[in-house]
């Protein structure tokens, strides 16, 4: 007997795709546009929170209107856009990438059009502000260390005889290459390795929120 293949339809691998990159609090709060927020309301959010992806160190002027009426979904949506392009941006989708993952989970057809179409206007600006992120202060961007280690002579009865290890953190500037200090401290061994613990914690922890 012959054997036979079923073809994956792009719905589907775009619904599988945007599964495993969207969490449930973005998609919950994507489903709220068009439906639970009006169409009017949900261009209006759209509009705010690209304002607010493309500026977020600057003083935004509030849209009182957005959250009249149901501030918390208001609130759970703007975050969900906010989200949908930092990574349809980090992920380098293309406009027709980007609406098949949105029609993989289901929203409204109106917010679908309104958020491919405020991506597609803005992907430049968008990927430009993204290879912004990480060269703002502070960001340390270099570790220099060394071992000072206190030894008995024959002079001295109080030397301890334990190793420190002077730990100096900086970065460099962008526009000199000068590097700058942002903190130096001493530490011994057992100081020195849980803090080498703590940072692979931070970097484990940034990993898993760069895939949410």
């Amino acid at each position: 007997m012959a054997a036979t293949t079923t073809a994956i339809s792009p719905v589907v691998e775009a619904d599988a795709d945007a599964c495993n990159l969207i969490s449930a609090t973005v998609v919950a709060g994507l489903r709220n546009l068009g439906t639970i927020l009006s169409p009017s309301i949900t261009k209006l959010l759209i509009a705010n929170s690209l304002k607010l992806t493309l500026h977020p160190d600057a003083t935004i002027a509030p849209v009182p209107e957005i959250y009249a009426n149901n501030a918390a979904s208001a609130k759970q949506s703007e975050y969900a856009v906010v989200t949908l392009y930092a990574l349809a941006t980090k992920h380098a989708w293309d406009a027709l990438t980007f609406r098949q993952q949105l029609e993989g989970l289901a929203l409204h057809s109106s917010a679908v059009d309104e958020l491919t179409r405020v991506y597609e206007d803005n992907r430049k600006d968008l990927v430009l502000r993204q290879l912004q992120v990480g060269h703002n202060f502070p960001h340390i961007t270099d570790v220099q260390w060394r071992i000072a280690c206190d030894v008995k002579s024959s002079t001295s009865d109080s030397s301890t005889g334990v190793a420190q290890f002077c730990i100096n953190l900086g970065r460099f500037k962008q526009s000199s290459g000068e590097r700058i200090t942002i903190v130096e401290f001493v530490c011994n061994a057992e100081e020195l390795q849980s803090l080498i613990n703590r940072l692979k914690e931070i970097e484990r922890h940034c990993n898993q929120m760069a895939i949410r």
